[in-house]
């Protein structure tokens, strides 16, 4: 193993940990989108379930029903409901892009990983061939003095 595949898998490694960083502040992203867009939901159906309620009891009156407030509430409702609908399909297809930037978070972890493996194999082969070096350059001086002393 030479020094030079050792520096390329220490460039590799650091371009790995670059992208790794990279896919993270993207799943981060897309983690507040997802957030944001289920809120956006969760505030729509609220607003729609207190329309429901006020048609419920605009209804419900005994002096008989405001028709021109019972009408705008139902339209409210409708046009409430179009709305949720709306922003629960972009919940969802925020929460695919989650998945699909976990997705590439983890690829990029991995990746990461195997790259340090393979940079760790190549220290451990050359700190091996060294040493292989050091001990057969220990073997020719002793012998040399054995053949010194004789």
């Amino acid at each position: 193993m030479s020094v030079r595949k050792q520096h390329a898998y220490e460039v590799a490694l650091r371009m790995a940990r670059v992208k790794e960083l990279q896919a993270q502040m993207a799943l981060a992203e897309s983690v507040d989108k997802e957030g944001a867009a289920r809120q956006r939901m969760e505030t729509v159906d609220a607003a729609r379930e207190k329309v429901a309620l006020a048609a419920q009891a605009c209804a419900a009156q005994a002096q008989g029903i405001d028709l021109a407030r019972y009408e705008l509430l139902t339209q409210l409702s409708l046009v409430l409901t179009d709305h949720l609908q709306v922003a629960s399909d972009a919940c969802e297809q925020a929460s695919l892009q989650r998945a699909e930037k976990a997705a590439e978070n983890l690829m990029a972890k991995r990746h990461r990983e195997r790259v340090h493996e393979h940079l760790d194999s190549v220290r451990l082969a050359l700190v091996h061939a060294r040493a292989a070096k050091a001990l057969e350059e220990g073997v020719e001086l002793w012998l040399e003095s054995r053949a010194e002393e004789s």
